[in-house]
């Protein structure tokens, strides 16, 4: 039988229902106006200190008076159900207005500092909300916010929790610390969640994705917090630092009180600075462990690059950031000791274990070289030995020189015949060639290398010993190009000589950076957003911020790219097509309810249109092993055409299965583990021609060294043997080496 009356009040119409409460919209015929009724579940009863406990927390709540707070009328128990009487609130809650997509800097900024105002109330008296979430988030006729059901967590405390006895709340919106259960909780913790629901304002969603709450209370404990500015690239540079702070795991570590937090937030949305974000916060440089002698550009603190001056300067470079945050289930389960008891244990260790097999589509690959078994003559790579003549030539003999004290010999002398090659023509066997590339740069321990396709001729390049990512040589193959901190590099392979290319210092991070084929633009990402530009090292030298990168643009599709909704694509690896007219993407986009990377092609043909999506995988094309327990891959090479190799992300911080993709046929070529049948692998890329393939190759075993192998792409699947490049003793011995290498590709200059 519906509920027609409680206490005095005259119940309209009910409003919602969750599993805490339900709410009516109820008549007050005493001051003759509409109320809303929170109705509490009789169960409560059951608790011999609950009505004790009601009253006293009821009345304190009620006695909150603040502009940014619902405020409490009357309290009371109906038949067995305590109920609490709030003013009507007609403006909908937060979650409604989320609806209908995500809020602006300003008005989220608004709404945020009001609602951190009233919580700075509460947390003088005492009070803790413990339950902060949209819904709690009501809007009055005037579209001005309010915190309600203050407390209400706090009197169901003990008969209705979510995972015990100690836990109350909402995980997506839950502190580290009310998660593990502390029952000394402070304001900071309700602080923690109002960021998270900044972010959501911000972006539509929480920032932690999972598929059970388990796994989402355990991403608030363990996962690093994520990055605002990535879907947002063009935020304030200071609120990216507010909202880590925020969302700091330790409550030391956050914003001492609401008031702060208020404080800090309206001067980062108005570009001012903060004391409460330090200036440690916003540069972080560490010191090279050896000076740097190689010739590094002098920059001005503060200021982006200048040009390279000759005279070696030990200058320290930009700390990079991790282009992928480490992703081993093997701290979850920690976590989950923590929450959820040993059940949880095993369940997560269960499916770190599933890493180990070896799914119908996980494959490896590795280059041939001369083994002890016979093998076709297809699988063995040509060398070819370019200009060079079929025997070596006797050298022309010279007349003898003439020495102090001895008759000067006549200077007529028979001619050689015409017919003999220079002797300076034919000394010196020409670099060898493999797949349309005469040599190969990788990093080891660092440091950028370089060796012939033979693995001779191994030369070092660079001595700074910073982390460098996204190596890449550069169309003419007179350099490299590679990402350090927040800058791009370009190494020239003469000189060894490193100069900055661009920096972006208020940006969180970049990923990557790549020079289109024919040398006229490139793709840049930076807080993973994509901007294709022209490649114009004067202006590039000059931009720091995403809106500089927007004005230089001259491809209004990709300033940056944008989905159809005006929703920033979150773009992590480029690759450029041969043709310079498809870019292939790896894209961090949601997979079914959880953030997950996927490789998406796009062409850049007509830069005034919306681009389409004209491929996406694995999704539905192929089956990735433990894709939907870890949806992540590691990296990608694609051969300018159809062809693709991916790598996932299973162990020591990059290395996983390989697996190959048909652009053409929309479909995995082919299930081959060719090294021993067994993981794992990381860094694939093309030769220029596309019949090659190079990477990275690490057994399973514990403490074994990574190797290099080139691979006859056709070959694959055959059952053949391959062995590794040959490197010194020493190379490659860390298990989370990042070696990236890359083949450079012949031109005019040695042919």
């Amino acid at each position: 039988m519906p509920l027609e009356k409680i206490g005095r009040y005259q119940i309209k119409k009910e409003l919602g229902r969750g599993g805490m409460a339900t709410v009516y919209q109820a008549y007050d015929p005493n001051f003759e106006r509409d109320v809303a009724v929170k109705v509490l579940p009789r169960a409560f009863l059951h608790d011999p200190q609950f009505r004790a406990r009601f009253e006293r927390e009821a009345k304190t709540v009620a006695a909150l008076e603040h502009a940014a707070i619902v405020p409490v009328y009357d309290f009371g128990e109906e038949d067995g159900q305590p109920y609490i009487v709030m003013r009507m609130m007609s403006g909908g809650d937060l979650a409604g207005k989320l609806k209908g997509g995500s809020l602006s800097f300003q008005e989220a900024a608004k709404i945020t500092e009001r609602l951190a105002s009233g919580l700075g109330a509460a947390h003088k008296k005492g009070i803790i909300h413990r339950d902060m979430k949209p819904g709690n988030i009501l809007f009055d006729q005037y579209d001005n916010a309010f915190l309600s059901d203050f407390g209400i967590a706090r009197l169901t405390h003990g008969s209705h929790t979510l995972t015990g006895e100690n836990i109350i709340g909402t995980p997506a919106y839950m502190s580290p610390e009310q998660i593990q259960g502390e029952k000394d909780l402070d304001g900071r913790s309700d602080l923690y969640s109002l960021g998270i629901i900044f972010y959501q304002m911000l972006t539509g969603d929480t920032p932690y994705q999972a598929t059970t709450p388990a796994k989402v209370m355990m991403m608030h404990i363990l996962e690093p917090v994520p990055s605002l500015s990535t879907l947002k690239p063009d935020m304030p540079p200071d609120l990216s630092l507010w909202l880590q702070k925020t969302l700091a795991k330790e409550p030391d570590d956050r914003f001492a009180a609401a008031k702060e937090m208020g404080e800090a937030l309206q001067a980062a949305i108005q570009g001012r600075s903060h004391h409460t974000l330090t200036t440690a916060q916003r540069t972080v440089v560490r010191e090279p462990s050896t000076p740097i002698t190689q010739q590094q550009p002098a920059v001005a603190p503060g200021y982006g690059p200048q040009q390279a001056v000759a005279t070696p300067i030990p200058t320290p470079l930009p700390t990079p950031l991790p282009v992928k945050p480490k992703r081993s289930w093997l701290p979850f389960a920690i976590g989950g000791f923590i929450i959820l008891g040993i059940g949880t244990i095993i369940l997560l260790a269960t499916a770190f274990i599933g890493y180990q097999g070896k799914g119908p589509l996980a494959f490896a690959l590795g280059p041939p070289t001369a083994t002890s078994t016979p093998l076709p003559q297809t699988i063995t790579p040509e060398i070819e030995i370019t200009n060079t003549p079929e025997e070596a030539v006797a050298a022309v003999e010279a007349s003898p020189t003439p020495t102090e004290g001895t008759e000067e010999l006549p200077t007529t002398t028979e001619a050689p015949p015409t017919n003999t090659p220079e002797a300076t023509a034919t000394s010196t066997p020409e670099t060898p060639t493999l797949g349309g590339a005469d040599k190969i740069a990788f990093v080891n321990d660092n440091d950028i290398w370089i060796m012939n396709v033979d693995g001779s001729g191994l030369e070092q390049l660079t001595n700074d010993g910073t982390t460098k990512t996204d190596l890449t040589w550069m169309p003419d193959g007179n350099g490299l190009t590679y990402i350090s901190g927040k800058c791009v590099w370009s190494a020239e392979l003469e000189t060894g000589r490193l100069d900055f290319i661009a920096c972006f210092e208020s940006s969180d991070y970049i990923e990557s950076f790549q020079i289109s084929p024919d040398g006229t633009q490139a793709a840049i990402t930076v807080n993973r957003a994509l901007y294709i530009i022209p490649y114009d090292l004067d202006r590039l030298r000059e931009v720091r911020y995403n809106t500089h990168l927007e004005e230089m643009s001259e491809c209004p599709a990709y300033d940056p790219l944008k989905t159809s909704k005006e929703t920033i694509v979150a773009v992590q690896k480029v690759r450029w097509s041969d043709d310079g007219q498809t870019l292939s993407l790896m894209v961090l986009a949601a997979l079914s309810g959880v953030q997950g990377d996927i490789i998406q092609i796009f062409p850049v043909g007509d830069c005034e249109s919306q681009p389409y999506r004209s491929d996406e995988f694995p999704a539905s094309r192929f089956t990735v092993e433990d894709y939907d327990k870890s949806p992540y891959l590691q990296n990608f090479g694609y051969d300018g055409g159809y062809l693709y190799a991916i790598s996932s992300f299973t162990r020591n911080d990059g290395f996983g299965h390989l697996y190959l993709y048909n652009g053409d046929l929309h479909r995995a070529e082919t299930e081959a583990n060719p090294i021993d049948g067994d993981c794992c692998y990381r860094d694939p890329q093309f030769s220029p021609d596309g019949h090659y393939l190079i990477f990275a190759y690490q057994p399973f075993e514990a403490g074994a060294t990574t190797q290099l192998y080139i691979v006859p792409y056709g070959t694959i699947g055959t059952g053949a043997r391959y062995e590794p490049l040959s490197l010194p003793e020493g190379f490659l011995t860390n298990p989370k080496a990042k070696p990236q290498p890359v083949f450079r590709p012949v031109s005019d200059r040695n042919e």
